[in-house]
């Protein structure tokens, strides 16, 4: 079982990854601080930049807040993106359980029909001979 810290180091590699930012450059090093700090102050990339960087935030669901002059990680965020975006649970499917009424299972394309029911299509072809 990983603890909060190595899921938090693991979160930080993987926004890093995913953001496509160019290792190196300010927008990778302003992000690279966001992570490290939790506060990111818009004198660091200015305005502009800082607005491209929280879209990109927004775009790998990347949860955080605005703050006056900045923004910031709000609380276990790494910890909850962890267990919602990088490994989110599992759902499990009840096979017993149909999603499609039994009147879907009739038309359903594939499937036999029965002699006794009509399809759509064979009325429609039907109302044309008749009226022809």
């Amino acid at each position: 079982m990983k603890t909060d810290v190595e899921k938090a180091k693991e979160v930080d590699e993987y926004v890093l990854k995913y953001s496509r930012l160019v290792k190196d450059k300010r927008g990778y090093n302003a992000l690279l601080t966001l992570l490290q700090t939790g506060v990111l102050m818009n004198d660091r990339l200015g305005y502009e930049d800082t607005v491209v960087l929280c879209k990109i935030l927004i775009h790998i669901k990347f949860r955080f807040e605005f703050i006056s002059d900045g923004i910031m990680l709000t609380d276990n965020t790494k910890v909850n993106y962890y267990h919602t975006v990088m490994y989110p649970p599992k759902t499990e499917v009840n096979p017993e359980k149909s999603y499609q009424s039994k009147h879907d299972h009739k038309l359903s394309v594939g499937k036999e029909e029965r002699d006794t029911t009509r399809h759509w299509a064979n009325d429609i072809l039907a109302s044309k001979n008749k009226s022809e």
